[in-house]
């Protein structure tokens, strides 16, 4: 099973650093130039996470030579901004967009690693039901548990939707992963409340107090410092690894395409690693971090490009919340 495709589509709205800057106090000089990221698109009001989903598998399916809608056996979603909380969201997007009855949905509840994760899960899982065709979707729409005046997420994230295609008759060739999680440090990146452990049902059966304090709980909270130290602690280490599972070295990879943190974080991480500046391409600064989209999204941008990624070989890393990582190959 190999990776035929990427599309991708990001919401219409888009907002400069100036903008981010005046929400949230931080000056503009320190997003663009620390954090990296000069403009990003946020999801629209009346817009849904699915829809923007959806939009970026019309962009796949609407090439030449992409699958039939009906060869589609299996549609995975990766995301941590669903619709709902129930149904999962990839049940929509197989009413929406007029697949089978007969195709296999199901959600992945992974942010930056999952695009890696899935990657293998699908695999897996073609590979055991004989499926031909298969699409990988990842979605994150942050805009919608951040709050405007946050400032250690407002200047940071961005919303986007990827579909990637996995075919068994042509593609990139996926290679062996090596996966991790640090459970221990989970609450560097977490939303606390609106799950079975703190439930909506709180915010009405407590005093304005606790509503209020509900209502924080709702938003996303990140300590930067500390998934800082967790990409140094685990990524070098999990780079290594898939390089040995694959019987590659550093030399053999063309690009490393990492997940888009911050500027701050792949600047830093790359240097680690000792890895010139052509090797490690990066797109915050145009789209920001958008979490499970940002690996997929850059492959998409990149084979896009003049000459494309045909003939190269590329290692790919995701990571952040969980904690969790999840690096492999993609031979082109």
């Amino acid at each position: 099973m190999k990776l035929r495709d990427i599309a991708f589509a990001v919401p219409g709205t888009r907002f400069s650093s100036q903008e981010i800057s005046a929400w949230s106090g931080l000056e503009q000089s320190f997003i663009e130039n620390r954090i990296g990221v000069q403009s990003r698109a946020f999801l629209g009001v009346e817009e849904a996470p699915s829809q923007l989903a959806a939009s970026a598998c019309e962009a796949l399916l609407s090439r030449p030579g992409a699958p039939a809608r009906s060869d589609i056996g299996l549609l995975v979603m990766v995301t941590q901004t669903p619709d709902y909380k129930i149904p999962h969201s990839s049940a929509l997007l197989q009413r929406d967009l007029g697949f089978e009855s007969g195709t296999a949905c199901f959600d992945i509840n992974l942010g930056c690693s999952g695009f890696v994760y899935a990657l293998s899960i699908v695999r897996a899982m073609m590979q055991a039901e004989g499926m031909s065709d298969a699409i990988i979707v990842t979605c994150d729409t942050y805009s919608r548990i951040m709050g405007r005046a946050d400032r250690d997420t407002v200047a940071l994230f961005g919303d986007a939707a990827t579909a990637t295609w996995l075919s068994a008759s042509a593609g990139a060739e996926i290679g062996k992963a090596d996966f991790g999680t640090d459970g221990h440090k989970s609450e560097h990146l977490i939303v606390r409340r609106g799950g079975g452990a703190e439930p909506i049902a709180a915010l009405f059966s407590g005093g304005a107090k606790d509503a209020e304090a509900s209502d924080a709980g709702f938003r996303l909270h990140m300590n930067g410092r500390g998934i800082f130290n967790f990409m140094m602690e685990r990524i070098p280490r999990s780079v290594a690894l898939a390089l040995e599972k694959n019987g590659l070295t550093t030399d053999q990879i063309d690009y490393f395409v990492f997940h888009q943190g911050s500027k701050f974080l792949l600047d830093h991480l790359a240097r680690h690693l000792g890895l010139p500046d052509e090797k490690v391409p990066s797109n915050v600064a145009n789209y920001g971090n958008t979490v499970s989209s940002s690996v997929p999204l850059l492959l998409a941008e990149m084979m896009a490009e003049a000459g494309g990624l045909k003939g190269k070989t590329v290692l790919v890393s995701g990571f952040g919340v969980g904690l969790s990582w999840a690096t492999n190959i993609l031979k082109f």
